[in-house]
């Protein structure tokens, strides 16, 4: 049903907090698999409809790095990039690190700091930028 590829899992996400924040539990006797489907697709079409309406660009897209970078990028192990993200500031750190470790959407993290979703991005793209650029200074490649 989705067009982007983190969406699904923001969906899901969504629809998980909804079923443990309502007011009443799944009704007795009723199919869970198919009640949870069923909030599923009208979490889908409410989502479709409000980005419609707001002309929502997925802010979450993966950043394409230019083929030579791919290889030296991939290869980094999370040892690697935590240890250069504690050289971060907090508010960035912390925002990439609820993204990218723990795959929290933009919409869970900004609830949780109490921040816009817009900000969680922003914080999202600093982050990996000074990230980048720490990490080729530490390797000596720039």
């Amino acid at each position: 049903m989705c067009r982007h590829q983190l969406d699904p899992d923001d969906l899901v996400q969504d629809v998980f907090e909804k079923a443990m924040r309502a007011a009443q539990p799944i009704p007795e006797g009723v199919n869970e698999r198919a009640w949870l489907s069923r909030v599923l697709h009208n979490q889908f079409i409410d989502k479709l409809r409000r980005r419609a309406a707001r002309r929502e660009d997925p802010l979450d897209e993966p950043i394409e790095l230019p083929v030579e970078d791919r290889a030296w990028w991939h290869s980094l192990s999370v040892e690697e990039i935590r240890a250069t993200l504690a050289q971060l500031p907090e508010d960035q750190r912390v925002t990439f690190e609820l993204f990218a470790f723990e795959g929290r959407s933009y919409d869970a993290i900004a609830s949780e700091l109490g921040i816009a979703k817009a900000t969680v991005g922003t914080r999202i793209l600093r982050a990996r930028q000074k990230l980048r650029e720490l990490l080729i200074k530490e390797r000596g490649d720039g």
